[in-house]
């Protein structure tokens, strides 16, 4: 949702208004940092209201909503509104949820209006996979006085940035989750990019991963260099599948920031074929299955390739979180749990240490012959 809201706010050519849910007291229909974009366009001659994408819980609350926006626009001032859903009529149309939302409303006006300026900023971020964070300063009436952008550090990019805890910051970057800090008059409104996950190798484990990872929120595509094993029958619903060389297709996938690979191809050979082609590529997060032993000939080889040591040791291998898994399914579990991990900013998840077979050392060659996945 967080694109199609911000991609209307930056591209639409009408009159704009948008709500925005800050807070919610007892059950609600829509969660803090829930969107709506209203416009103002001509319609059989006369400007008429209509809500360009996005909702804020619909029915009559909704409805209200827009007519302030539309108010709003007209006076090219931002306000608050309160949404009650205590009604005990279950009969009537008012809701009867039991809670309140608080939603603060925003003019942003035509295409060359200023007000605009940080959304297309963030758009712009999006576009490249990188996550944002909008900061809106909140005046004595609890309505926005101003918006700066954030970038994923907590770097300024544009607008004056009041005082804000670094602790909270820091969360809402990190999980995505909108807060509103009422002791700062703050409202931070993380917007992050859809999370794209690249599976190379469609077998057990590579199947697994797909169907566990189109439940979490990911784009989801799987691809082999073998047809048996990237057919659509074998994935679910929404997962896309690719047939072919795995350099061919991780030079034509659209890698950005919010990029997940999990290569676990066939065979040791495809596997490093397949790394160095995406130690290539910008991601958030990538890793490779096997042994702490062939990750570390994997890092010695790639070392000997030239690859950038810091790169090379971005790597996640062997692949997911220690949980001693062994079933495909478990094994999924290990590696959507260490994407998770990455996804979340989390520094060091539980499980994660490595065993003492980790300290092995060795200085042997990386082999070109077999194919075993060790």
């Amino acid at each position: 949702m967080s694109f199609e809201v911000i991609k209307a706010i930056a591209e639409s050519g009408d009159e704009l208004a948008l709500a925005t849910v800050v807070d919610v007291e007892g059950s609600a229909p829509r969660h803090p940092g829930s969107k709506m974009v209203v416009r103002r366009a001509p319609q059989g001659g006369d400007p008429a209201l209509s809500v360009l994408t996005g909702t804020v819980g619909g029915g009559k609350g909704e409805a209200r909503a827009i007519s302030l926006c539309g108010e709003c626009m007209d006076t090219r001032a931002s306000r608050v509104l309160t949404l009650e859903f205590l009604s005990t009529r279950v009969e009537g149309q008012d809701m009867i949820c039991g809670g309140t939302s608080r939603l603060i409303l925003e003019p942003l006006g035509g295409p060359g209006d200023p007000a605009r300026a940080p959304y297309r900023l963030v758009l712009d971020r999006l576009e490249r996979g990188e996550r944002s964070l909008l900061v809106k300063t909140l005046g004595a009436a609890g309505a926005p006085t101003a918006v700066a952008v954030l970038d994923e550090t907590g770097a300024a990019l544009t607008g004056a940035v009041p005082p804000a805890p670094a602790g909270r910051v820091a969360r809402a970057l990190a999980g995505g989750t909108a807060a509103l800090l009422r002791e700062h008059d703050l409202f931070l409104d993380p917007v992050f990019p859809d999370d794209k996950l690249l599976v190379l190798g469609g077998g057990y484990v590579g199947q697994a991963v797909a169907w566990h990872a189109s439940r979490l929120g990911f784009t989801v595509t799987v691809a082999d260099d073998r047809a048996e094993f990237s057919g659509a029958g074998r994935f679910p619903e929404g997962v896309r599948t690719l047939c072919g060389p795995y350099t061919q297709i991780v030079e034509g996938f659209p890698f950005d920031a919010a990029t997940y690979v999990v290569m676990v191809t066939r065979g040791h050979l495809t596997d490093l074929e397949c790394v160095r082609a995406v130690l290539k590529k910008s991601w958030r997060y990538a890793g490779f299955i096997g042994s702490h032993r062939k990750g570390r000939l994997f890092r010695e080889q790639l070392s000997r390739d030239g690859f950038d040591p810091a790169r090379i040791d971005q790597l996640h291998s062997p692949i997911g979180l220690r949980i001693g898994a062994e079933t495909p399914d478990e094994l999924a579990v290990s590696i959507l749990a260490e994407m998770i991990a990455a996804r979340r900013n989390a520094a060091e998840p539980a499980g994660t240490a490595a065993p003492a077979a980790a300290t092995e050392t060795s200085t042997a060659p990386m082999t070109e012959a077999g194919g075993t996945r060790g």
